[in-house]
């Protein structure tokens, strides 16, 4: 017997109605993972730039000659400008300007001596701005002269788009960096062992010829938030400049420089660029 014609379009319908409902059904989570996938892999920051060294692999690059306030992630040039120049235990003095910069400081004692070695320590790991003050005036006599041994040191290290005008990071129009500026910079200054060995440090503690002792938390909060890769780096932030980050990614089988301007979630971004190294 031949099935009646009504059955076989009630049957054509029904089939057609599921058709329709499967593929909507995929479209829904096709369009659930991709919205997934776009958020997992975001990156908010305007710039930036990371190489795998080892393997000689750009991981990520976007905007990398663009010009953009650094905040203090100049504090690495500064280290560097200061090693190039100074011993670690050369003897600083801190100067009433220097002591009552601000904001982020670590409370030096006006009139006491640190230790070169002691002054970036709290640079580096807690963005000291007396700290950088005082070792650049004790160099170079004035922020200002100091800058021009900043501004030499970036064009020895292959800087092309750089200016710096003071060693802090704090706000000034005319000191500008871009992304592929901070990474040669970066990765020059991970390459010391001295600068490399204190962004590892949790917490510093120092002491003046006053003898107060001064202990203070590294501002890099991935060092407590991941263990594989251990990243080091600077941090940096201004209401002009965003959030900012210079730093290194230390794998079992290499190294990552990575470098961040102008971001919104700073430590949410260099998690997802570290996730483009190949396993």
């Amino acid at each position: 017997m031949f099935a009646k014609p009504v059955n076989i379009i009630k049957n054509i319908i029904s089939a057609r109605k599921f058709l329709a409902i499967f593929l909507v059904g995929n479209f829904i989570l096709l369009g659930v993972n991709e919205a997934e996938a776009k958020k997992t892999t975001a990156i908010t920051a305007q710039a930036g730039y990371a190489v795998d060294s080892g393997r000689k692999k750009v991981l990520f690059s976007r905007n990398p000659k663009m010009k953009f306030y650094p905040a203090s992630t100049v504090k690495l040039l500064t280290a560097l400008v200061v090693l190039d120049n100074m011993q670690l235990k050369d003897s600083v003095r801190v100067s009433g300007r220097a002591s009552s910069v601000t904001p982020t400081k670590a409370g030096l004692t006006r009139g006491a001596y640190y230790s070169v070695s002691e002054l970036l320590k709290v640079l580096l790991a807690t963005s000291a701005n007396d700290a950088g003050v005082a070792l650049a005036e004790s160099l170079s006599g004035s922020q200002g002269r100091f800058a021009l041994l900043m501004n030499k040191k970036a064009r020895a290290l292959g800087c092309r788009n750089s200016n710096f005008a003071n060693p802090t990071g704090l706000p000034d129009k005319r000191q500008v960096t871009t992304a592929y500026d901070l990474y040669l910079i970066t990765r020059a200054a991970f390459n010391d062992p001295f600068i490399a060995s204190v962004m590892r440090q949790k917490n510093v503690t120092i002491a003046g010829s006053d003898r107060k002792s001064i202990t203070l938390r590294n501002h890099n909060k991935l060092l407590w938030r991941m263990t594989e890769p251990c990243v080091l780096g600077k941090t940096g932030y201004t209401r002009s400049a965003g959030h900012c980050y210079a730093g290194l990614a230390i794998y079992d089988d290499g190294r990552v420089i990575v470098v961040i301007l102008k971001s919104r979630n700073p430590y949410t971004d260099i998690r997802n660029i570290l996730k483009k190294r190949p396993k």
